[in-house]
């Protein structure tokens, strides 16, 4: 199921009138019947707004697709955010991003997986961003026939907007380097970079 879908330039638009997380919301209602905590909506008020500055550049065309809360088939689990298009090959791309509003975080020694962040008011130990992102988009692949036959490609990465890297960073530690290596994780003031990557 998915939440929101439209074009960057729709997406753009409804970003600068302040209408994309009730958009979201209301979606959600309509689609799921259920009704939205306020910290999620203020999550995607916040996550949105930096989205609209990735996107706001104009070697990502308008008419590419943008999706939100995407729910992979056959599981609970929910994509953030989803940019499909055409590459300069005009091969059809899918670039999956995982968003968090974390600012800081801890390697979990001896959990290649897993890092200790605080996140739903406590100090929890959750999988690493580039883990999560990479692990739903081979869900993803697992669904989809177009994606398993080569003619869909799938790009995931995370991005961290409120988070400041710093050299010999937690995030980058080497028990992470296998999924940061196909599923890279941007992070605060790496806007270019995350627009490179896409």
């Amino acid at each position: 199921m998915l939440i929101y879908e439209g074009t960057k330039e729709n997406f753009l638009t409804s970003v600068e009138q302040d209408t994309i997380a009730v958009e979201i919301e209301n979606n959600i209602y309509e689609r799921m019947h259920r009704h939205t905590a306020k910290n999620e909506f203020r999550a995607w008020e916040n996550s949105m707004e930096y989205m609209y500055k990735v996107l706001n550049d104009q070697d990502i065309p308008s008419d590419a697709g943008i999706a939100i809360e995407y729910n992979i088939p056959q599981t609970s689990k929910r994509v953030d955010f989803l940019i499909s298009g055409y590459g300069k090959q005009e091969d059809a791309n899918v670039v999956l991003i995982e968003l968090k509003q974390w600012d800081e975080l801890e390697a979990v020694p001896g959990r290649d997986g897993l890092v200790q962040t605080y996140t739903g008011n406590a100090v929890r130990q959750v999988v690493h961003p580039s883990y999560q992102a990479w692990s739903y988009a081979m869900l993803i692949s697992d669904y989809n026939a177009s994606i398993q036959e080569g003619m869909i490609s799938i790009f995931p990465c995370a991005y961290l907007h409120n988070y400041r890297r710093h050299e010999h960073d937690p995030i980058d530690a080497e028990q992470y380097e296998i999924y940061l290596e196909d599923t890279p994780a941007f992070t605060r003031g790496e806007v270019t970079k995350l627009r490179d990557f896409i």
